[in-house]
């Protein structure tokens, strides 16, 4: 009897254990689970490639990862972990704050209007003509993403 008794102990203690850990499977997924942020650096990481003229599998093979891999990082189904990220960034010739903001500008509102001084109209024209001279994608996307982190 009491060696059924302990069985049933051990068994119940097992039984919730099994519960913890399905909740715990359950819950952990939820925080991690990709947002609107993971999409726009997977876009921008999509965009970067095909500029380039580079195929999934190539950059995957640089990168380390699977072809399958990469299309979830372009898809945004799966979160870049930050030194995946720096790898990525890397292998498409471009700083890591490059993706970073493009992630960034997906949760952030966009500001007001701002009211300009007069002066500024010169400096604004010249900085329009300069940025109509660049042609190449990833660096006009690094000079936004430079003058968005200088406004700050």
């Amino acid at each position: 009897m009491a060696r059924i008794a302990e069985q049933e102990d051990r068994a119940a203690k097992l039984t919730g254990s099994l519960e913890l850990q399905q909740h715990r499977a359950q819950t952990a997924g939820a925080p991690r689970s990709p947002m609107s942020s993971d999409i726009a650096v997977g876009r921008e990481i999509r965009e970067l490639r095909r500029s380039q003229g580079r195929t999934q599998k190539e950059l995957a093979r640089v990168v380390g990862v699977t072809g399958a891999q990469l299309h979830r990082y372009e898809m945004g189904t799966t979160r870049i972990a930050a030194s995946r990220l720096i790898t990525i960034a890397n292998a498409l010739d471009i700083r890591p704050d490059v993706l970073i903001a493009a992630g960034s500008s997906q949760d952030v509102p966009t500001p007001p209007a701002v009211a300009l001084p007069a002066s500024a109209g010169d400096d604004i024209a010249e900085l329009l003509q300069v940025f109509c001279t660049i042609t190449d994608p990833k660096r006009r996307s690094a000079l936004i993403a430079v003058a968005r982190m200088m406004a700050g």
